[in-house]
Formats: C-alpha cells, sequence, structure tokens
C-alpha cells in the first residue's frame, strides 16, 4: 500500500477566468460555465455485440468485494480512513493496467485535506480531448456507508477495470470524489478546474448508492435525476439503458433531481451530468450503521447484488456506446437578420450532409454547416434543428423573428411587449411549471426551475463608441447551497440566481452576472459591450434557473425594470446625503480573487475599478463594506475608487 503525499501530485488551483472583465456586487459571482447545456447524443435503438460482450463481464463478485473492504472503514473526509481507502483505489486502479493517475487535492475551510479525488484517465485514440466521466464518491462520516457510497464508487472501479482495453475514440475519466459529505467540497473545485482548463466533457455520469431497493415493491428499477441542463444526457442515457437492460427500467426521480451529489458542481458550468442512484426509495440505513452488506446494500434481503450490477451495466453502456459514437451536429443556432434567419451549426466528425427542418418540416438539405431561411414572417416563431447521415438530431433552437431594436433603447416595461405582467417592473416566474413560486415562510420546490426574458436582436455597428446595457433588479433568488454558511465564498457554489448574458451568435451566451440571495431594495447594474462592437447580431437574456430540490425560506421572486442599452450611460449618481470618506482600506493587497472593503461609512457608497488607461472596468452604486469579487481581473495594476457625492478617495490594486 502506497503512501502518496501532496508532493507527488499536482496540486491544483481552482481558479476562474471569465469570458469579460466585469462584476456587479459582493452577491454577484461571474461563472465562466464551460459545458454545453445544447449537447446532443446519439439515438441507441440497438444493442452492439461488443458492448453486449462487455456488460456482460459485470462481476457481483467483484463489486461486492470492494464494498465489503470499504465498508470496514468509517470515511470521514478528514480522517485517516480516507486517506487508506484513497491509496488503496490508487493500488487498484494501477493493478487494472492505468498509468495516468493522479490525486486532486483541495481545502475545506482553509484546511488542506490529506485525501483528495482519484482521477484516472483513459486517453482516447481518436478524439482524446472529448471526454466521459465517470464518478462516485468514496468518504462517509455516519457509520460502513456500504450503499452509500462504497456501492456507487465499487462500480466506478468495475467500469474501469472493464474499459480498460476496451477501445475507444473519446477519452474517459474516472473519479471517485473525497467530501462529497462535506456538501461536493471535493468535486466543486475540481469542476471549477475542469471549466477553467477548458475541457470538453460531453458526459458525466456519478454513481451514488446502487445497491439498496425495497422489498415491499416486487419489480426493480434504476433511477436517475437530471437538471435541465442534462435533460438531452437523461434521455440518451434512459434509452441506452433500456436498450441494454430492458428488464430493469430506467427511470427519472420522481423528485426531478438529487440536490446534493457530486454532478450538481458540474450543472453549475454547464457540464451534462447526472445523478445516477437508488434514493428513489429511502433505504433504512442511510448514514446509520446498519449500511453495510446485506441490510443496507442487497435486494430485499436476497444475498445477491443484481441492482447494483444492473447500475453498472447501464453506465458501461451508456459511456462505451457514447465512446464511440458518431455524435450529430452541435451548438445549431438561429439568429435572425433584417430579412432572414440564418441557421449554424459545428461541422459533424465524419464528411455529412445535413437536413435541415423547421417546426418538424424539412425545409432543404446541404452539404454546409449553416442554412440562410429567407421565408419567414414578423412575429412568427420559428424551431429549427439538423439531422445528419446518424440519423440523430440537433439540438434545437427556437427564436420569434422580429426586427432588431433601436438604439438607444429603454423599456421599463409598462407595456406588455415581452409578454409580462402590465406593471414598471417584470415579475420573472420561477416554478417549473411555469407558475409563480412567491410562497412566504419555508418552501419546498421539488423540481428544477427555469425561465429566461429575452431581449430583442440588435447590431453593434463598428462606429459604436462605448456602448453599455443597465437594468435594475431586486428579489430573492436563494438555493439550497447558499444556506451552507460553513463554506467559505458560498456565493461561487450557489445553485440558484438570475444569470444575466449576452451572445453574439445564440451558441454561446456569455454570463455577466450571477446575482442571488436575498436582496430587498433595487440594485442598479451596468456593464459594457465594447467587446461586441461590430457584431451584426447581439442579444442579452435574463435567466433564472436552479437545480435539483429547493428548500429556501424566503420567496423565490425577482423583478427587472429600467433596461437600457445606449452609448455613455453610467451608473446613477449616489445619494445626496452620503457624508465625506475618510478611510478607505482594502486587502488583501495584492490580491486574486477578492478583497474585503473598509471604509468610514455606515451608509452605502459607489465604488468602481478602472484600468491603468483609465477605462471603467466595474461600477455599481450602493455598495456596503465587505467582500468584492475580484477573480475576473486579468493580472495588472488597477484603481479601485469609492465616493459619496461629497468626496471620493482611490487605491491601487495589484491582481496577481
Amino acid at each position: 500500500m502506497k503512501n502518496f503525499t501532496h508532493s507527488q501530485f499536482p496540486h491544483f488551483c481552482a481558479i476562474l477566468f471569465f469570458f469579460l472583465s466585469f462584476t456587479v456586487c459582493a452577491q454577484t459571482t461571474l461563472i465562466n460555465n464551460k459545458g454545453n447545456r445544447n449537447q446532443s447524443y446519439p439515438v441507441v435503438t440497438e444493442t452492439n455485440p461488443e458492448i453486449v460482450e462487455l456488460i456482460n463481464q459485470v462481476s457481483e463478485d467483484s463489486i461486492e468485494n470492494y464494498i465489503r473492504y470499504m465498508q470496514g472503514f468509517i470515511r470521514n473526509a478528514r480522517f485517516p480512513a480516507a486517506l487508506t481507502v484513497q491509496n488503496w483505489l490508487v493500488d487498484h486502479f494501477e493493478s487494472y493496467g492505468y498509468e495516468d493517475i493522479s490525486i486532486h487535492y483541495f481545502t475545506h475551510q482553509s484546511q488542506q485535506l490529506n485525501a483528495g479525488n482519484v482521477v484516472v484517465v483513459k486517453k482516447g485514440a481518436l478524439f482524446p480531448d472529448e471526454y466521459i466521466m465517470i464518478s462516485s464518491h468514496y468518504d462517509q462520516p455516519d457509520g460502513p456507508g456500504a450503499d452509500d457510497n462504497a456501492s456507487g464508487t465499487a462500480g466506478v472501479m468495475e467500469c474501469a477495470r472493464l474499459l480498460k482495453d476496451f477501445p475507444t475514440k473519446r477519452s474517459i475519466i474516472f473519479v471517485p470524489f473525497n467530501a462529497e459529505e462535506m456538501w461536493m467540497v471535493g468535486s466543486m473545485p475540481f469542476a471549477q478546474k475542469c471549466a477553467t482548463e477548458n475541457m470538453n466533457i460531453i458526459a458525466h455520469f456519478n454513481m451514488d448508492m446502487i445497491g439498496w431497493f425495497p422489498p415491499s415493491i416486487p419489480d426493480l428499477e434504476m433511477a436517475s435525476g437530471y437538471s435541465y441542463i442534462s435533460e438531452a444526457l437523461f434521455k440518451y442515457y434512459q434509452q441506452t439503458a433500456n436498450t441494454y437492460i430492458p428488464s430493469i427500467p430506467t427511470i427519472r426521480l420522481s423528485d426531478g433531481d438529487s440536490y446534493g451529489g457530486d454532478h450538481m458542481p458540474f450543472n453549475v458550468y454547464e457540464y451534462p451530468s447526472l445523478y445516477i442512484g437508488d434514493i428513489e426509495h429511502d433505504s433504512p440505513c442511510y448514514h446509520k450503521s446498519c449500511d453495510t452488506i446485506g441490510i443496507g446494500v442487497y435486494y430485499a434481503g436476497v444475498n445477491n447484488l443484481n441492482l447494483a450490477k444492473a447500475f453498472v451495466q447501464a453506465v458501461l453502456a451508456a459511456a462505451s456506446e457514447l465512446a464511440n459514437a458518431w455524435l450529430p451536429p452541435q451548438n445549431l443556432s438561429a439568429c435572425s437578420g433584417t430579412d432572414k434567419i440564418t441557421v449554424s451549426w459545428d461541422s459533424s466528425e465524419e464528411p455529412n450532409s445535413y437536413k435541415v427542418y423547421r417546426n418538424n418540416t424539412l425545409l432543404d438539405e446541404t452539404t454546409e454547416n449553416f442554412y440562410v431561411d429567407y421565408n419567414v414572417e414578423l412575429g412568427e416563431k420559428y424551431e429549427y434543428y439538423v439531422i445528419d447521415l446518424s440519423n440523430a438530431p440537433s439540438n434545437k433552437d427556437e427564436i420569434t423573428f422580429v426586427e432588431p431594436l433601436q438604439l438607444p433603447y429603454s423599456n421599463d416595461f409598462k407595456t406588455n411587449k415581452y409578454g409580462f405582467e402590465q406593471s414598471n417592473w417584470v415579475r420573472v416566474n420561477m416554478g417549473s411549471t411555469g407558475t409563480l413560486c412567491n410562497t412566504a415562510g419555508s418552501s419546498h420546490l421539488s423540481d428544477n426551475y427555469l425561465s429566461i426574458a429575452e431581449l430583442d436582436w440588435f447590431p453593434i455597428p463598428d462606429n459604436a463608441n462605448n456602448i453599455s446595457i443597465r437594468f435594475r433588479w431586486r428579489g430573492n433568488i436563494i438555493g439550497i447551497w447558499y444556506m451552507m454558511s460553513s463554506w467559505s465564498h458560498k456565493e461561487d457554489w450557489n445553485n440558484a440566481g438570475m444569470y444575466f448574458e449576452v451572445t453574439n451568435d445564440r451558441k454561446t451566451w456569455h454570463k455577466l452576472a450571477h446575482i442571488s440571495g436575498n436582496m430587498l431594495n433595487w440594485r442598479n447594474y451596468e456593464f459594457s459591450l465594447n467587446d461586441y462592437i461590430g457584431s451584426d447580431f447581439f442579444q442579452a437574456r435574463f435567466r433564472l434557473e436552479s437545480s435539483g430540490t429547493q428548500y429556501v425560506p424566503y420567496s423565490k421572486i425577482g423583478y427587472i425594470t429600467d433596461v437600457e442599452v445606449g452609448f455613455g450611460l453610467g451608473i446613477d449618481e449616489p445619494k445626496e446625503n452620503l457624508p465625506y470618506i475618510s478611510s478607505f482600506n482594502f486587502m488583501p493587497n495584492p490580491a486574486s480573487s477578492y478583497v474585503n472593503i473598509a471604509t468610514n461609512q455606515h451608509e452605502p457608497y459607489h465604488i468602481a475599478i478602472y484600468d491603468m488607461a483609465g477605462r471603467i472596468i466595474f461600477a455599481q452604486d450602493g455598495f456596503n463594506d465587505g467582500t468584492l469579487s475580484v477573480a475576473h481581473l486579468r493580472a495588472g495594476n488597477y484603481l479601485i475608487v469609492a465616493s459619496t457625492k461629497r468626496h471620493r478617495m482611490a487605491k491601487k490594486l495589484v491582481i496577481q
């Protein structure tokens, strides 16, 4: 048994890089999502004999032996037993023949844990930079944890054992995570690392509790949970699993998702990621001393592991099919022009022709990766997708053909143009069924929710000068993760909020702000659009979304008003009665991710950051002393300026 030290493996820093250099307030964290919520997948309707042979090799004895070893330890993420199991995992992956094995270390409450995430990479032969991830968590602080989650970790090990010599075009990553039971503090920095490195993870299968099923239900079934981001992946996984294991159907969790699991941090970065496990039916031994083989694991008390075996076979089938599949066209988008809609998509991996569909009707066939539709009418809604020789459809994009906005543009939403309520604010629906969730006191939302409000498109001319967009917002948008007061920088890990996003192609929506928390007063936000000068197509949207079950002791509601797009708008001036600033300090300096600002002000004041050329990078009215995120800033020198109506003070900030 090896005893690895930190110096033997790289210590990855979870540093976020962002598309644009803007932020809005201490409660706002910019997220550079690297995943693809529009990822499309092949259609699997027949079994592959090679994959059938592969999944038939899944061994219940191997799964049981893995579980028996791990249940002998109380695998608290911070205790020596976790390190023992980590090294045992490494030994087994080495015994399978893997060489690309590393430990991803991370910190919790400023303390680096001795045991980390075990990362094993099987490189693909043709597309090595396209990844499929199979994960679990091996920690458990409350007992033997045979089902939670030695069973899922045994599943990852069995997948790795069988896939070692199975030829694949794409790469596969196997990751048993540590510290899931501390609320995903191991998988979150790893997901951040993947986003920072711009890794193309096309699917993530996270096995968590795959070994128990209630004896009162006669027929086995396998459950999976997903957010909106992962809906296409679930449909692919369900279809593949039901094709290969028809005797044990794959269903969606009735609660929609598992809010706690190592799939969730990947959803934050819009990587398609599934929870795969047995929590559709609560185990009586969950986090108890009886979670052992024979009680916590085994179906109906029968001495076999047929449910766990089926889960492993389903993940193996889905992963191996996807590792060698011909993917359908990706990243389709439809953009309006003055007299047309242009549909474009990424070229397929092999020489191809494409059938273009609008509203499920074939329009044309082309060998190009774009199509221009001139037969469009103002105010009409169109949905486009394409199908190539793989016979699997691309993602779909729905767009209403409208004339471009005329700049400068402003709207306080007193009209009903966008289908919102006639008022001087927009009340954005928060419920997954389109109903407003506005419940005083503690509220339970048992599914994901998503609501999007898009502004009409407009071009930004080449000769535009200092163009910006601003709006006002208030609301209570808080997800379950936000309530974890033990986390440092918990706003970075919030799984709910309003995302302000912009695009110039509708393929990639650049996240300029993630606004969450309880904000009862209106706040002003402004963002420069200078990086998009010269764009023939530009669009902005407000997206309210949360993944997983939410238990939130606040109303979930958001309001938007006073949206303006123009040239040199400027942030509103601070209030007249703000006093003279006599003290202005912040630390650390140099900084990398945040600074703590302190002044003599007891009232909100104006804060701004300038680069050394005098360009304003960030500005916010109504700032209070506290933490300001600077993680979006590139390395260099800046000025932070605090001001009231009477006075202003500036100090140099160094970003390293």
